[in-house]
C-alpha cells in the first residue's frame, strides 16, 4: 500500500468495523465531526466549547492494567481540584470566543 492510501484504507477498514459494531459512532448530539477541509457548524462549536471530562474514559489498555489504571484515578483524583478549575476556565474562556464568532458571523452578514 501506498502512503498515500494509507489515510483512506484506515476510513474504510474504521467505516467497516462500525457498521460491524466494533466502535461507537463517532456522532455527537450535534451531529458527526466535520471532514476534514470543512467548516464546523455552530452547533458543533458549542458542543466542543464546553469541556466535560469523562473521568470513567481513564483506563490502561496494556495487559495486567488493572494496578496502572488505580493508579491513574488515583492521581486524578488527587489533582481534581486544580483539574476542575482548569477546566472551568478553558470552557469560560471557550464560550466567550465562540460568543465573538457569533457576533463577527452577525455582522459579516448584515448590508
Amino acid at each position: 500500500m501506498k502512503p498515500e492510501d494509507a489515510l483512506e484504507e484506515a476510513r474504510r477498514r474504521v467505516a467497516e468495523r462500525r457498521a460491524a459494531g466494533g466502535y461507537p459512532a463517532s456522532e455527537t448530539q450535534a451531529g458527526p465531526a466535520p471532514e476534514a477541509g470543512e467548516r464546523p457548524t455552530m452547533e458543533q462549536l458549542r458542543e466542543w466549547a464546553l469541556i466535560e471530562v469523562d473521568h470513567d474514559l481513564v483506563y490502561s489498555t496494556r495487559p495486567g492494567g488493572a494496578p496502572i489504571t488505580g493508579m491513574k484515578r488515583l492521581i486524578l483524583r488527587l489533582l481534581r481540584q486544580y483539574t476542575t478549575e482548569l477546566e472551568a476556565q478553558q470552557t469560560r474562556f471557550n464560550v466567550a470566543v465562540l460568543s465573538y464568532l457569533e457576533k463577527l458571523e452577525e455582522e459579516r452578514r448584515r448590508p
